[in-house]
């Protein structure tokens, strides 16, 4: 089995075990401690003391069990936990000397070396983040200027303002109904334009 292989698999079992989870089996998550914990054990050991590694390491899972939720499926499970991982790191260093009144620079040469680096990972993935949304509403607004207004109107008020199907047939003075095709047909025209002008796309 190659690593690709192993990682597919592995993600497969963990993904399976979060829609327990989700489902209402809480004691499944310990599926997803027992999957990543050498994962999590790893990254923490280059930003922390190792005396601090297990408790801050309890810290990222409580706050990945909180936060299952919230998870999109739309990176990896163990990127969005490592996510998770870095910012309890930074976390600890800000409790750490803020509960002892000291300055970043009272620290030793290897826990500066700690702070910089996470640091520095979180800015680059707020970074990424922004450009990644950035170029989807880019997308997504090439996309929007090629539909029809009254496409336009439905998709902004069901969509992207998150409005109840109620209140787009009161703002759009339809009934219910109406509202309901129209949304359902604007969207399909929406993801075939979305398709069309997809980045990358050949031709």
């Amino acid at each position: 089995m190659s690593a690709s292989d192993s990682h597919d698999d592995s993600e497969a079992f963990v993904l399976a075990a979060i829609q327990r989870v989700l489902d209402g089996d809480v004691e499944a998550f310990a599926a997803v401690v027992n999957a990543c914990q050498g994962l999590i054990a790893a990254d923490l050991a280059r930003r922390l003391p190792a005396q601090d590694v297990p408790e801050v390491a309890q810290d990222v899972f409580l706050r990945a069990f909180r936060s299952l939720p919230s998870y999109r499926r739309e990176a990896p499970f163990r990127i969005w936990i490592l996510r998770i991982a870095r910012h309890a790191a930074m976390d600890f260093w800000r409790r750490k000397y803020r509960r002892r009144d000291q300055a970043f620079s009272e620290l030793d040469e290897a826990g500066l070396r700690r702070v910089e680096t996470s640091q520095q990972e979180i800015l680059a993935e707020r970074r990424k983040d922004q450009d990644v949304r950035d170029a989807a509403r880019e997308w997504l607004d090439a996309a929007l200027v090629r539909l029809s207004p009254d496409d336009r109107a439905v998709i902004t008020l069901v969509e992207l303002e998150e409005r109840s199907m109620e209140d787009a047939a009161r703002r759009l003075g339809c009934g219910l109904s109406a509202v309901k095709v129209r949304a359902f047909r604007a969207r399909r025209r929406l993801k075939r334009i979305l398709e069309e002008i997809r980045p990358g796309k050949d031709g």
